[in-house]
């Protein structure tokens, strides 16, 4: 057991030593989108990149799993905006992997351009 977890972690250490520099998608023009399918099987940048999302989006889930409960006063319009929300959310990841959402996965203000939003 010891053993494995100083394996996982000076992997995971010679992973981030790695991905500290500037990827080859940096090295390209910022405002360009890229195939998040291709780029999971050919950068060990984009499963980083996505685990980080999921772990994102899990938090904003959670943030508006109170609302959902049974004996939370709501009104039923905002109660149905916080549902679609939380579907536009679970779905979010799946539409990035099948290409669905044209984006830029490396841009640094990628959460606050295309995560979905409650309004």
């Amino acid at each position: 057991m010891y053993i494995t977890l100083i394996k996982i972690f000076t992997y995971n250490k010679m992973e981030e030593e790695k991905l500290s520099g500037t990827p080859p998608e940096r090295a390209t023009e910022r405002s360009e989108f890229y195939s998040v399918k291709d780029g999971m099987l050919s950068s060990p940048f984009y499963p980083r990149k996505i685990q980080y999302l999921r772990e994102r989006r899990n938090e904003l889930l959670k943030q508006t799993d109170f609302y959902l409960l049974p004996d939370v006063v709501i009104n039923e319009n905002k109660l149905n905006a916080i549902k679609i929300y939380r579907q536009e959310l679970r779905d979010f990841i799946n539409k990035l992997l099948n290409d669905e959402i044209k984006c830029n996965l490396i841009d640094d203000d990628f959460e606050e351009k295309y995560f979905p939003k409650l309004y």
